[in-house]
C-alpha cells in the first residue's frame, strides 16, 4: 500500500521536476536571445569599423586638400606679385614722353613746385 507521504513526496518530485524543465527551458531561449544580440553587436561592430575605415578616408582627403590650398596660395601669392610687378613696368612705361631730340624722357610721378 501507497503511504501518504508516498504521494507526497511523488508530488514534490512532480514539482520540482516542472520546475526544471521549466528551468532548462527559459536557459535555451535565454541562451538564443544572447546569440542574436551578440549578433547584432557584431553587426554594429562591423558597421563602426566601416564607418572608421571612411572617416580615416576622408580624413586623408581633407588633408590633401589642405596641401592643394596651400600650394595654390602659394602660386596665387607669386602670380600677384609678378602682377604687381608687370603693373609698375607698365606704369614706367606709360609715363613717359619725347622730348625735341626724340630721346624717352620718364615723367615723374610728382610735379615739382615751382
Amino acid at each position: 500500500m501507497i503511504n501518504p507521504e508516498d504521494y507526497m513526496l511523488y508530488g514534490f518530485l512532480a514539482f520540482i521536476s516542472l520546475l526544471l524543465v521549466t528551468i532548462i527551458a527559459m536557459l535555451f531561449r535565454q541562451s538564443r536571445d544572447i546569440g542574436r544580440l551578440e549578433g547584432q553587436i557584431s553587426g554594429i561592430h562591423d558597421q563602426i569599423r566601416g564607418i572608421h575605415d571612411q572617416l580615416s578616408s576622408l580624413t586623408a582627403r581633407i588633408e590633401r586638400l589642405e596641401e592643394q590650398v596651400a600650394s595654390l596660395r602659394e602660386q596665387v601669392a607669386e602670380i600677384r606679385g609678378m602682377l604687381t610687378s608687370l603693373n609698375e613696368r607698365v606704369d614706367l612705361l606709360l609715363r613717359h614722353r619725347h622730348n625735341n631730340a626724340g630721346r624717352v624722357v620718364i615723367t615723374p610721378e610728382e610735379v615739382a613746385a615751382d
